[in-house]
């Protein structure tokens, strides 16, 4: 594992973090930390462009659906807080595994309890609450595997993937919506929330246990 008290000196040379992205780019626990956050905001996206018509589709006034669209910007802002609040009693990345899992269940369930009004709202509060606690995670545990030296390089290497997807992935989906209908949209939804948060318990597993055997005298 990197140890960013050596990475984060300023005046760090090109060739030091070259080397630095070298190295994290042929080692799995990058490549984790790009499934996790490409897969999640490509659901992310695909929410923003097709929830309204989907709450439509289910029954509900154009109104109500995009007054409850709206509130993911406001929820957004909650998940943010939560998410600062419980990095300091747990790992930024269970967390936002656990959330993640909670917007694939939201995102699941919308097709068949989205047609009542407290159950859309309820998926809405659910998928809401991951919204944008990628942009407080991933810096956080970039820093804090890798030290800062390298920080942009690396965050963009993962942006590359995340913009594409978030590109694409609504073209995706309105594809499959006309293919086989809202249902396997959510379903690919869910699915994807979900490949984020197994990459992210991966991604605390190998990091666990590589400062277990740092810790274990030779």
């Amino acid at each position: 594992m990197f140890d960013p008290a050596r990475t984060d000196r300023q005046g760090a040379t090109t060739e030091e973090r070259a080397g630095i992205v070298r190295a994290a780019t042929r080692r799995r626990p990058f490549w984790l930390l790009v499934i996790a956050f490409t897969a999640n905001g490509g659901a992310a996206a695909v929410m923003a462009v097709l929830l309204i018509t989907h709450l439509i589709h289910l029954g509900h006034s154009p109104v109500l659906a995009a007054t409850l669209a709206g509130l993911l910007g406001v929820l957004s802002v909650t998940g943010r807080l939560v998410t600062t609040g419980l990095q300091r009693r747990m790992p930024a990345a269970l967390i936002a595994a656990a959330i993640f899992t909670l917007q694939g269940v939201a995102a699941a369930l919308l097709p068949l309890a989205g047609r009542t009004v407290p159950g859309a709202v309820g998926c809405v509060l659910g998928f809401g609450l991951g919204f944008g606690i990628a942009s407080i995670t991933l810096p956080h545990l970039l820093v804090e595997r890798y030290g800062t030296a390298a920080y942009a390089s690396l965050s963009g290497r993962i942006a590359a993937f995340s913009v594409a997807d978030k590109a694409l992935a609504p073209l995706g989906a309105v594809a499959l919506r006309q293919a086989a209908g809202y249902a396997w949209v959510m379903a690919a939804v869910a699915l994807a929330c979900v490949v984020a948060a197994f990459a992210l318990l991966a991604y605390h597993r190998v990091s666990f246990r590589q400062i277990s055997n740092q810790g274990v005298p030779s």
